[in-house]
C-alpha cells in the first residue's frame, strides 16, 4: 500500500509511515540520535568548566571571555556545557561570595593599585579606577606606589570620568589612607592623607574593612581583567610598549568589551553603551559627553 495512503488513513507523516515500514518490530524506541554532536571542542569545553570553577563567572560572561580570546560560542552551547558538567548552578557560598552589588547611579568608584613587572629593572604600578554603575574604567602608571601619585591619580580620574564623582571605595594602604598607621606615641594619626586631600569636600572617601579585599572585588576583578590581556601574554622590552599597549586595552575595554551583569542591569553591552543610557535617564550626572584617553577624545551622546 502506498505510503500517501497510509499516511492519510492512520494521520501520521510520511516520515513516520516510512520509518515503520522499515522496522521489523512493533516496539516503540527511543528517538535520540546514536551519536551526539557538541558544539564545543574537547578544548573549548575543558575553558568553560575551567572559568566556571575559578571565577563563577555567569554563562553570558564565559561567552563573553572567549569571544574576546578569538573562540566563537554560543551561549546556548556554554549553557549545555555547564550543564553536562554539573556545574550549571553556582553553590550557595559561590552565590554569597559573588553576590549582586547594590545598585547605585554613576559616581560610585572603586579604586585599588596593582603591581605591573619589572622592566629594565624597574618595577611599575597600575592605579585602577572603575564605576560600580558603568563599568567604565581608567587606570595609569607610576613608578611608585606612594600617596602623592595616589592624589595625582585621583585628580586625573576625576578629570577622566564623564560624570560627577560622589563616592571612592579603596582599601587601608597607606597610599589611600593613614587611618591604621600611628604616630610615636601610639595613637592614630589624625592628619588628612594627601589622597584624602584630593577628594576633597565633593568626593567621599570610603575605606574597606581591613582583611576583606571581597568588599573591593569589582576593582579586583577588573585588575585580573587587565593583565590578563596584557601582561600575562606580552613581555614588554619598554615602558613605552606597555603604556601603549595599556591604553589600546582601555579604548577596547570601555568601547568594545561586552559585559554580563551590564546585559542584565541595564541592556546594554559595554561600558559606553552604560553610560549613554545613564545620561538618558539622569543627564544631571554628567557634566561632558566626552572621553579623553590617551591623545584621543572620544564623543558619545544620547541616542535617537
Amino acid at each position: 500500500m502506498p505510503n500517501t495512503v497510509l499516511a492519510e488513513r492512520h494521520k501520521v507523516s510520511l516520515n513516520t509511515v516510512s520509518k515503520w515500514k522499515k522496522r521489523d518490530f512493533l516496539e516503540d524506541v527511543s528517538s535520540r540520535p546514536h551519536n551526539i554532536e557538541y558544539a564545543l571542542t574537547a578544548v573549548q569545553e575543558a575553558l568553560v568548566v575551567s572559568i566556571r570553577n575559578t571565577t563563577w563567572a555567569s554563562r553570558e560572561e564565559i561567552t563573553y571571555m572567549l569571544s574576546n580570546s578569538g573562540i566563537s560560542v554560543s551561549i546556548s552551547s556554554v549553557y549545555r556545557c555547564l550543564v553536562n558538567n554539573g556545574i550549571n548552578r553556582k553553590p550557595k557560598e559561590a552565590r554569597q561570595a559573588y553576590a549582586r552589588f547594590k545598585e547605585y547611579t554613576p559616581g560610585y568608584i572603586h579604586m585599588d593599585v596593582t603591581y605591573m613587572p619589572r622592566i629594565n629593572g624597574i618595577r611599575y604600578y597600575l592605579f585602577v579606577a572603575i564605576d560600580r554603575a558603568t563599568r567604565l574604567m581608567f587606570y595609569r602608571l607610576y613608578d611608585e606606589k606612594s600617596a602623592e601619585n595616589a592624589a595625582d591619580f585621583m585628580n586625573r580620574a576625576r578629570k577622566f570620568f564623564p560624570f560627577i564623582l560622589d563616592i571612592v571605595l579603596t582599601d587601608n594602604g597607606k597610599e589611600f589612607s593613614n587611618k591604621l598607621y600611628k604616630g610615636r606615641g601610639g595613637a592614630s594619626t589624625k592628619k588628612e592623607g594627601k589622597f584624602d586631600i584630593a577628594c576633597g569636600g565633593s568626593t567621599g572617601h570610603r575605606l574597606t574593612k581591613p582583611g576583606t579585599p571581597k568588599t573591593n572585588g569589582m576593582v579586583e576583578r577588573a585588575n585580573l581583567t587587565i593583565k590578563e590581556s596584557t601582561v600575562n601574554r606580552v613581555k614588554y622590552q619598554s615602558f613605552q610598549e606597555l603604556s601603549d599597549d595599556l591604553e589600546q586595552f582601555l579604548v577596547y575595554y570601555n568601547f568594545n568589551r561586552r559585559h554580563g551583569g551590564l546585559a542584565k542591569e541595564l541592556n546594554v553591552r559595554t561600558p559606553i553603551e552604560a553610560c549613554i543610557r545613564w545620561l538618558e535617564l539622569q543627564p544631571e550626572l554628567f557634566y561632558r559627553k566626552t572621553l579623553i584617553i590617551g591623545k584621543k577624545c572620544h564623543i558619545f551622546a544620547v541616542r535617537k
